[in-house]
């Protein structure tokens, strides 16, 4: 008898706190969900060559249009978009970096 209240006395609280994981992963989505939508200011470089055209950024179907060489301001989800392109162009440079470095190195190596 005492194992059955102990398991079911441990599947209460399982449950509790199942639902208290829940609810803070409801509030935590909310949360997340609002700070998305604030205003952030961002200015894009601008100049006559790679980077005069105006930036498009699509969110989960919400679409955006950045103007380039002014402060402007947009959804922080539009910015997290931008800045993680950044990142990843920062990335492909490092790797095109690397790759020409052992290029030179072979190319020593086999002079």
């Amino acid at each position: 008898m005492a194992k059955t209240t102990d398991n079911n006395a441990l599947l209460a609280r399982i449950r509790e706190l199942e639902e208290k994981l829940e609810k803070a992963t409801k509030s935590h989505e909310a949360t997340t969900s609002k700070q998305m939508e604030e205003y952030v200011e961002v200015e894009l470089i601008r100049d006559n060559g790679a980077y005069k055209d105006d930036v498009f950024v699509s969110v989960n179907g919400e679409n955006c249009l950045i103007r380039r060489g002014v402060p402007v301001k947009i959804k922080r989800k539009f910015a997290d978009v931008l800045e993680q392109s950044h990142q990843q162009d920062i990335a492909v440079l490092r790797e095109i970096e690397r790759l020409e470095a052992d290029y030179r190195t072979k190319e020593t190596e086999l002079a």
